[in-house]
């Protein structure tokens, strides 16, 4: 038994010294696969991007919403507001780019290996139309982690409307309890405030700018210790209990 026990102290000690992993922000200014978005920096239903690891789809949640043609996103170029933002009110004073949600879009992200990773923040900051009377606060952002079958979490922000007639990204973090679950995508559903006490996704006015989300990814490192920890284990209790049958 004893040549086993330097294999369980070595992968013990693999496993305590593993650092936390790696944090990605995901910053939507990294390089872009925009194969699966035709009309990319525009996005339609069904549509897709990667960029630093990470997919992002982007979809109608209307009945009847026809694939490649309903427009729900874009990518916007904060630093030309102008000529990216499609006549809209975005937030001012991000000079980098931002994934935009529009009429009522679902943005949904996910790693591309398909390993599970956790959001712990992210910027946000709502979209008008122009010449829209908006309230304060102006959208609810509700922020869902699912596994492979299920919803996780769900939690919710509330974005605030113009100061001073300007939209500006602010920091949203998720409670210590969410942002420690592990998910395999996270979907960001806005609900529009059309009085104090309705907000909706049916008038095309959830809209939104997403950017900066802080991912943790799943060290696959140590699932694997941890297989070989049972492992050598299990042999260790064979010999053991193999010892005190002969002993007896």
């Amino acid at each position: 038994m004893k040549k086993f026990l330097p294999k369980l102290a070595i992968a013990a000690a693999v496993l305590a010294c593993m650092g936390p992993a790696q944090a990605a922000v995901i910053s939507f200014d990294e390089a872009i696969d925009s194969t699966g978005a035709p009309f990319f920096p525009l996005m339609a239903h069904g549509d897709e991007f990667t960029t630093q690891g990470y997919w992002v789809d982007t979809f109608s949640t209307k009945s009847g919403a026809v694939v490649g043609a309903d427009l729900v996103g874009a990518l916007v170029d904060g630093s030309d507001l102008v000529n990216s933002c499609f006549g809209l009110v975005c937030p001012a004073g991000n000079t980098s780019k931002f994934l935009a949600a529009l009429n009522d879009g679902l943005p949904d992200i996910g790693r591309q290996d398909g390993n599970a990773f956790k959001v712990t923040q992210f910027d946000a900051s709502f979209i008008a139309a122009p010449g829209d009377a908006v309230l304060n606060p102006s959208l609810v952002l509700r922020v869902e982690g699912y596994s492979t079958t299920a919803l996780l979490y769900s939690q919710d922000f509330f974005l605030p409307g113009p100061v001073r007639g300007a939209y500006s990204f602010a920091t949203y973090a998720l409670s210590a309890a969410n942002a420690a679950i592990w998910v395999n995508d996270i979907a960001f559903r806005g609900f529009a405030c059309t009085t104090a006490t309705t907000c909706t996704r049916s008038l095309d006015k959830a809209q939104f700018g997403l950017d900066n989300l802080n991912a943790v990814p799943e060290p696959a490192g140590w699932a694997l210790v941890g297989l070989q920890l049972v492992a050598l284990g299990a042999v260790v209790a064979r010999r053991r209990k193999a010892q005190a049958a002969r002993a007896a």
